[in-house]
């Protein structure tokens, strides 16, 4: 059976090969008209948008989400539709370097100041693929459907932000403008496409330098195929560079953040495992050159990092441990039966939980509001998910070691707290998911 699923993937692996050595790689100036064609497509479309009246009272729709209703992580089913919005958007919700020209924009589009609309999209330079999600949302509301990611994460965003049905609004154009949207459309998915199957082979080459790191080697080419998507979106070829070149680093990025956050049992911060990578390499090369192990502050010094640095990093070295495995040599009992529980949980447990919230939903009242708003989307006491600390930072627009610090004051507060140390020892040590 191993043998021949193996076959079967080398297979399918040649096929893989075959197909991309249809597409043999482009000149520059193949480059140049393709990639201009595709960026002639986008402003065809962004002029569709604000000239057509279904268009401008989309991106009126839009606007005003950006200003009242930025995209919260809390609003989407899916996670991965908020993080891709808030890529695409994140020059454009307040705070951000073109923050200011959505309300100019706004206020145009109110005051049917088409030309006054235009200048100022153009001076705000949209990013192509928002551009497409938008009119991609459009042509679907017109009864025309079209594949894209950024429109889906759009529509569960206008879902969430109004509370209506996804299809119950009109954003209804004339046949000539719907015409001329599905073309322009079309275009911008031909030139991108056409920059991605001919350089395919890049990802091929890029993947293959991430094989055994613990992900098979299809996913890799997967990612990778993502990042060049991505490149070839933004690719500007007026600038004077190869897509080569350009998509180079896009596509190692992809394959490199697949590896570091989703081959492993434990997940790190990329920074994180880089800095571990270094560590070992330099003891691997301390180990040969010298036969001995070396100590910390060699290993250390080497790294250019502190002793205890360079201590917790070796701590976080083969930690993962499977649940499969036996709990003693030659016991057919996993440690996967030792863990109490199971896929559902009993009456009990599921009434000391809710008491465990409302004691800390009590006591959090005596913290400061940004340690309080921390703590219980941490702990998932708003009746959530516990988000990460990514997912706070971005749900409250500050940085990831601010809600560190947050966590941090507002734990060292709860710990003295009598009511609070009387909860842990009646429920167990409480941590964040």
């Amino acid at each position: 059976m191993d043998n021949w699923k193996t076959e079967t993937d080398d297979r399918e692996l040649e096929r893989l090969f075959a197909e991309a050595r249809r597409y043999p790689l482009l000149s520059a100036d193949q480059e140049r008209d393709i990639d201009g064609s595709k960026w002639q497509a986008v402003a065809s479309i962004q002029t569709l948008l604000l000239d057509s009246t279904g268009g401008r009272a989309y991106v009126r729709d839009l606007l005003d989400r950006i200003i009242a209703q930025p995209p919260d992580v809390g609003d989407f089913d899916n996670r991965d539709h908020h993080f891709l919005l808030r890529r695409e958007l994140v020059t454009f919700l307040p705070g951000g370097a073109h923050a200011s020209t959505v309300s100019q924009l706004a206020a145009a589009l109110a005051a049917a100041d088409h030309a006054g609309a235009s200048e100022i999209a153009t001076e705000m330079a949209l990013p192509a693929s928002l551009l497409v999600g938008m009119a991609s949302v459009v042509s679907r509301h017109n009864s025309h459907p079209a594949k894209c990611r950024v429109a889906d994460a759009l529509l569960a965003w206008q879902a969430a932000a109004e509370g209506i049905d996804q299809g119950s609004r009109s954003y209804q154009l004339e046949p000539a403008e719907l015409a001329s949207l599905k073309l322009a459309l079309s275009r911008f998915n031909q030139a991108r496409d056409t920059l991605t199957l001919h350089n395919l082979r890049l990802v091929y080459s890029i993947a293959g330098k991430y094989l055994g790191k613990g992900a098979p080697y299809r996913d890799l080419i997967q990612e990778g195929t993502l990042g060049l998507i991505r490149a070839a979106e933004k690719f500007e070829a007026h600038k004077g560079y190869r897509f080569s070149t350009y998509c180079y680093n896009w596509i190692s990025q992809a394959v490199r953040r697949y590896v570091n956050d989703g081959a492993a049992l434990i997940r790190y911060p990329t920074h994180v495992r880089e800095q571990v990578g270094k560590l070992y390499r330099e003891r691997n090369a301390i180990w040969s050159s010298t036969g001995e192990e070396p100590s910390e502050e060699e290993l250390a010094s080497a790294a250019g990092i502190e002793p205890e640095k360079a201590r917790q990093l070796r701590q976080l070295r083969n930690m993962a441990l499977s649940l499969d495995q036996p709990q003693y040599e030659d016991d057919d009992e996993s440690l996967l039966d030792s863990v109490p529980g199971g896929p559902f949980q009993d009456i009990a447990a599921r009434a000391e939980s809710e008491s465990l919230q409302r004691c800390l939903l009590q006591e959090i009242d005596n913290l400061e509001p940004a340690e309080q708003e921390v703590v219980i989307a941490r702990w998932g006491l708003h009746r959530g998910p516990p988000l990460s600390r990514a997912e706070v930072a971005d749900k409250m627009r500050v940085s990831r070691e601010w809600v560190r610090q947050l966590e941090r004051s507002a734990l060292e507060k709860l710990s003295r707290n009598a009511t609070v140390r009387d909860a842990a020892r009646d429920h167990g040590s409480l941590s964040p998911a």
